[in-house]
């Protein structure tokens, strides 16, 4: 049949077969790894991961020279301990699970610390996801005669520490023994890590709580 011919009754205009890189399935496909490769190879590994978590995170045996609060414990008198063991444990899971839905669902972990003494003490809590800063509330020192505002926020690097002061005078200096840390915080793309003090016996210095925060950080991160 030429190209004028008349079609036979009942015939239909033959459609040529669509381009397989026409197709709509194909295209978005085409798109999908065109938007990966502009943005970055990581981007498109973690588009595919099965949830938010990215993976699990375990904490360190020890940080900062102090020992999981249940090997502390034990230490002293695992038989008598063993009730406050199986309560730190319960504690630190519960408040595991109450980060990790907090986060959507991503990973988390929860781990108390305690020197051998169980004197001082401080809570690790790390989770798969960013967090925002943190924020000490406003208070004019000056109006109220105070050295330092009751809670002051303090950077090391990318550590933020929010520190608590027992009320100075103005002029004078605030005692460092009269100083505690409350929580130091380090935030990432992928990873939230925060320390808090749970006692104020060691937690002194912001300084110090920051480096052992960077250590665990470090110990996440792998």
């Amino acid at each position: 049949m030429t190209e004028d011919s008349p079609l036979a009754p009942g015939q239909q205009t033959p459609v040529p077969p669509r381009s397989l890189l026409a197709r709509p399935a194909v295209t978005g496909l085409i798109g999908f790894v065109a938007g990966a490769v502009l943005v970055g190879v990581p981007w498109l590994v973690l588009s595919l991961l099965d949830g938010p978590s990215g993976g699990p995170l375990t904490a360190p045996a020890d940080l900062g020279g102090l020992s999981r609060a249940q090997d502390a414990v034990a230490k002293l008198d695992k038989a008598k301990g063993q009730a406050l063991i199986d309560r730190i444990g319960k504690s630190d899971r519960e408040t595991a699970a109450r980060v990790s839905a907090a986060y959507g669902g991503a990973g988390a972990v929860v781990q108390q610390y305690q020197d051998d003494q169980l004197l001082r003490s401080v809570q690790l809590l790390a989770v798969r996801a960013p967090s925002p800063g943190l924020v000490a509330p406003y208070q004019d020192a000056a109006a109220l005669g105070l050295a330092a505002p009751s809670t002051e926020l303090v950077r090391f690097g990318d550590v933020q520490c929010l520190v608590h002061h027992d009320p100075v005078r103005a002029g004078s200096t605030p005692d460092p023994d009269q100083t505690s840390v409350q929580t130091c915080q380090r935030t990432g793309p992928g990873l939230t890590v925060t320390l808090r003090s749970l006692s104020s016996e060691g937690n002194r210095d912001p300084r110090e709580m920051a480096g052992i925060l960077e250590e665990a950080w470090t110990i996440l991160s792998r």
